[in-house]
Order: C-alpha cells, then sequence, then structure tokens
C-alpha cells in the first residue's frame, strides 16, 4: 500500500477533480484490492491491476459524487500588471482543470494515465483493456477536446 499509495492519489485526483473524492475513491480502491486479492494472477503486473481498480472506484465516486463544483470567475480588481499575469494564469488553471472533468470517463482516463501518470500508450491498453490504438485515439480526442475547450475560453 505505502509503494502504491501516492501514484493511486494522484491518478484518483486528476480524474475526480476533488482531493476528498480523491481520497475516497483510493480508499475504496486499496479495499476493493485487498478483497479481490484472491482472484489477482500473478502474469499480470500488481500496480497495473491496482491502477485499473483505481480508476473504478473513481468512475464510482464520480457517480455518487454531490453536482459537480462550477469554478468562480470572480477575480479582485488587479493593482498591477504582474497581478494580471497571475490571476489570468489561475483563471487558465481553472479553465483546464474544467476542461479536463467535461471529458468523457474514458477519454479523462486515458489522458490522466498517459500524461499525468507517464504510462506509455501500450501500458495504458493495458490498464484499460483496450488496445495500445485505442488508448491512442483516446488520449488524442481528449487533447482535441481540451484544447477546443481552451480555445472557446481564451476567445470569450
Amino acid at each position: 500500500m505505502r509503494f502504491h499509495q501516492d501514484r493511486a492519489y494522484l491518478i484518483a485526483l486528476r480524474l475526480t477533480g476533488n482531493p476528498h473524492d480523491a481520497q475516497d475513491a483510493v480508499q475504496e480502491a486499496f479495499l476493493n484490492a485487498w478483497r479481490g486479492l484472491p482472484r489477482f494472477r500473478d502474469e499480470a503486473d500488481f500496480g497495473t491491476w491496482l491502477t485499473r481498480i483505481v480508476i473504478n472506484s473513481c468512475h464510482h465516486q464520480r457517480r455518487r459524487q454531490r453536482p459537480t463544483e462550477t469554478f468562480d470567475d470572480t477575480t479582485p480588481v488587479s493593482a498591477t500588471p504582474a497581478t494580471d499575469l497571475i490571476v489570468e494564469g489561475q483563471q487558465r488553471h481553472r479553465a483546464a482543470q474544467q476542461a479536463i472533468s467535461e471529458l468523457s470517463l474514458d477519454q479523462r482516463s486515458a489522458f490522466v494515465l498517459h500524461i499525468f501518470a507517464g504510462h506509455t500508450h501500450a501500458e495504458v491498453g493495458r490498464i484499460l483493456g483496450i488496445s495500445e490504438s485505442a488508448a491512442k485515439v483516446r488520449t488524442h480526442r481528449a487533447r482535441r477536446a481540451i484544447a477546443a475547450t481552451m480555445h472557446e475560453w481564451e476567445e470569450s
């Protein structure tokens, strides 16, 4: 558990977008992994197996989740150009988080595993139970959707 908990939490945080929900999902995942340990097959990598359980817990967590939080775009009156840049950066970050949270669960899972967890497309495919090319497609579509949302944000 100690070896995998940080990575599991980071994946859950990126998938849920909420620290509390991520903690709940990881706790549920470790509990499910403990219960499912007798069914674990040694031919699979334990980290891959656990990551899949974390993703499933996040999907379940999102179904039970409270209504999606909206991001507050109100910002304080800027005093300096440097403050303007900081505020704009914070708004851009919130917009990117919102864009990721709006992805389908399939696209978000592939995107988070590849971009934030650093898995190759082949590893993403193994974790999600899909082909490497399907993992590439999901990641690519996620990037396109995020780019489109960010483009709309910049124009508004």
